[in-house]
């Protein structure tokens, strides 16, 4: 049992990391079409859907890079508080802010999927030059949403087995066989 959570467990960071290059490379597509813009304008020549495909772009950069982030321990978190409580207060606290968290974004990416689908079943258009189906620019973000909604599920386990948070942690994997020394 401990080696298939093991194995899950390597492959959602791995899965993390990936969304992190993906929302690099959105943030690339970003600074091109940007460029792009800017050149055509000075050049007098107008291309349509830059500016609509940079925030699109935006969008996914924005869905796919919160489970990377979160991984890296990079998400704003209020940690005079929680070094003021005592050991017992800040694993509450910690439970606390995760329940809460992955709750609201199992909401979030659900509502955020549900969007995707009815665009897609109504064949909503952009009302941008580019006139692109809604559900093909949604799906990034929701997609990242639900990730990341994943990630909060998998670290939210792995500190009640463990007690310990990925960016406290050394190594790759929450669930590894050594314990940080206190």
């Amino acid at each position: 049992m401990r080696a298939l959570a093991l194995k899950i467990d390597r492959a959602l960071v791995t899965l993390y990391a990936a969304c992190g290059a993906v929302a690099a490379a959105a943030i690339v597509v970003i600074a091109v079409l940007v460029a792009t813009s800017i050149v055509s304008r000075l050049l007098g020549i107008y291309v349509g859907g830059l500016t609509e495909g940079a925030g699109y772009a935006m969008a996914a950069a924005g869905g796919f890079g919160l489970a990377y982030t979160f991984r890296a321990g990079a998400h704003i978190r209020v940690d005079l508080v929680l070094n003021a409580l005592p050991a017992r207060g800040r694993g509450v606290s910690e439970v606390f802010a995760l329940l809460l968290t992955t709750a609201a974004l199992i909401y979030l990416a659900f509502f955020m999927l549900r969007m995707v689908n009815i665009s897609w079943q109504f064949g909503d258009l952009s009302d941008g030059s580019d006139g692109l189906p809604l559900w093909i620019p949604q799906f990034p973000a929701a997609l990242g949403f639900s990730i990341f909604a994943v990630a909060l599920v998998h670290h939210f386990i792995a500190y009640c087995l463990t007690g310990e948070t990925p960016w406290t942690r050394r190594g790759d994997d929450l669930l590894s066989e050594t314990k940080r020394d206190s």
